[in-house]
């Protein structure tokens, strides 16, 4: 088994393997997006696995700045759209993958993989019982002929270069006590958020929140959101917000949640929750320890990433 870091020309097959292993995953501009942004600070990164010069599983690596809980700043490498052919040569090959990743990430200097994936997902299970940590999320959902019956109150708003230095402003200081990525520039943020595969449409709330949503084919996928200084609601309310506007619209809301409170809300009104983790494995200690200001052991490091993971806001458009 050869597994390689950036084959040249592997990008059709590439894409073929990704749409052979989750079905409609997507095309040409959503591989480029994915993998080959200028607009990203750190290239991403392809890991593949071969036998008898046929790729028979893979990962991506997408790099994203974070600050912990602390003040502190580190670089982690996301396992983007890992897949495994299901054939017999491809037994134990994604473990051979997710080592290579681990090595480079390392390489790159960055101190974490994070993956983000439903939790009877195989790949997942994998990576627990090679060590990672975990914690629990979900994607939520709205059910069919969904609707709380109260009128929407989102509206949309037209995207000036002011709205997105205040858009960008409000990304970076979400969730200021807690782990979060962080944006270094408003080019790499508007890539992120604005600049995606499907048309993006930014709304606001009667308070002067502020939601991204992607219009996907069938759904809206709902990227982030954005509360006004001193909004105190309670955070399953945005997600209910969003989910009335989609049913307006005739449409589906997709979200994701890392906060229990807000997974909580959601499903009490009517939404569906399906379980996921953030897995966290330890790539480097030393650039660990240099976010933490502290020089850590294994284990220390164990503990640091674990208490930084009860405390991790994370969203859609932040994911993927």
């Amino acid at each position: 088994m050869k597994v390689s870091i950036n084959p040249a020309g592997f990008e059709a097959e590439h894409l073929a393997a990704l749409n052979r292993s989750f079905g409609d995953w997507g095309d040409g501009r959503r591989w480029r997006w994915c993998f080959a942004r200028s607009s990203l600070s750190e290239p991403a990164d392809i890991v593949v696995a071969e036998v008898n010069g046929a790729a028979i599983a893979g990962t991506g690596i997408s790099y994203r700045r974070m600050i912990t809980p602390d003040g502190g700043t580190l670089l982690a490498g996301i396992l983007t759209a890992a897949w495994s052919l299901p054939v017999k040569s491809a037994r134990g090959a994604y473990m051979h993958v997710i080592s290579e990743a681990m090595r480079r990430i390392a390489e790159r200097g960055g101190a974490v993989a994070l993956g983000f994936m439903p939790q009877n997902k195989s790949s997942g299970l994998q990576l627990l019982r090679a060590g990672a940590m975990a914690a629990t999320t979900a994607y939520v959902s709205t059910p069919a002929g969904w609707n709380d019956g109260l009128p929407g109150e989102l509206k949309p708003c037209v995207l000036t270069s002011s709205l997105i230095e205040e858009l960008f402003r409000r990304v970076n200081r979400r969730a200021q006590r807690g782990l979060r990525f962080t944006y270094p520039d408003i080019g790499e943020f508007s890539g992120q958020f604005l600049e995606r595969p499907h048309p993006v449409e930014v709304l606001a709330d009667a308070k002067g929140g502020y939601f991204i949503l992607e219009r996907l084919s069938q759904a809206m996928n709902l990227l982030a959101v954005l509360p006004a200084d001193g909004d105190a609601r309670a955070p399953g309310q945005h997600l209910i917000d969003a989910a009335q506007l989609a049913a307006d619209q005739n449409s589906k809301l997709l979200s994701y949640a890392s906060n229990e409170h807000a997974i909580a809300e959601a499903v009490a009104a009517g939404l569906v929750a399906k379980p996921g983790f953030i897995t966290v494995t330890i790539a480097n200690v030393q650039a660990l320890s240099a976010a933490v200001s502290n020089a850590l052991e294994v284990g220390a490091a164990t503990s640091a990433c674990l208490a930084m993971l009860r405390a991790f806001h994370v969203e859609n458009g932040d994911r993927m």
